[in-house]
């Protein structure tokens, strides 16, 4: 079941005070300006993979930065809304996994259907800035590490923790705010992949979706979908490595 409001001692009180304002939209677009810079300017220049990762990560670096003190302003904490220890590791280890699989499926099912719809003609996901990764063994190092800190911490962080409860928050914490505000994050997150071409910005907002709600329906258990985007990021990059896809 999927949960419209925090316990008191998660920061419900504070979060409830986030208005609709041209303010508060403001920071918003603040908060994710050095990635949209970086992602932009990087994608112009075509710089290669290592260049363009180093500094995304630290654009992300910065957003959550910038995002840390937003969320102060309102007496908010990470803690507050999921980066807290998990009450059972097991559970959420096991609800990472699921969380996995379930993405696993998802976009290929996504995926499958855009490219087989009748009488349209659409490219598979862009994944060329990965090409420098095949039969790399330090690239692949590297892009192992990088999911496993700012791209599955940032992300999620980001795109789902703060993103969700700022547009819960600003819409007044409804079941329909809710729904609104995973939509809002999934279809910034699809668009924030512009590189990989339409139907890559498709295939991510479908993940952005599933772990949106899965965040909500677990509690806003952050670790779940940290764990399960590092696994799938992971599993990718071994799979583009061994030439398998790409």
């Amino acid at each position: 079941m999927i949960s419209t409001s925090l316990p008191s001692q998660y920061g419900g009180a504070q979060l409830t005070r986030t208005s609709m304002s041209a303010s508060g939209l403001a920071k918003v677009l603040l908060t994710f300006l050095p990635i949209v810079v970086v992602g932009i300017t990087a994608s112009v220049l075509g710089l290669g993979l290592m260049t363009a990762g180093f500094l995304i990560s630290g654009a992300y670096l910065i957003s959550v930065a910038i995002a840390t003190g937003v969320l102060q302003a309102d007496g908010i904490r990470w803690t507050d809304i999921g980066l807290r220890r998990p009450a059972s590791l097991r559970r959420t280890a096991l609800l990472a996994v699921l969380a996995l699989v379930g993405a696993l499926v998802a976009m290929n099912i996504v995926q499958l259907t855009a490219v087989n719809l009748p009488g349209v003609v659409i490219d598979a996901p862009d994944i060329s800035r990965f090409d420098s990764m095949k039969g790399n063994v330090p690239v692949l190092v590297v892009g192992v590490l990088a999911t496993w800190t700012m791209i599955a911490f940032g992300e999620e962080m980001l795109f789902r923790a703060f993103l969700i409860n700022r547009f819960g928050g600003m819409l007044n914490r409804t079941r329909v705010a809710w729904a609104v505000a995973v939509v809002a994050s999934a279809f910034m997150f699809g668009v924030a992949h512009f590189v990989e071409g339409p139907l890559g910005m498709v295939v991510n907002g479908s993940f952005g979706l599933l772990y949106g709600s899965i965040y909500l329906a677990s509690g806003r258990n952050l670790w779940v979908i940290i764990v399960a985007h590092g696994m799938l990021n992971t599993l990718r990059f071994v799979v583009v490595f061994r030439g398998v896809a790409g």
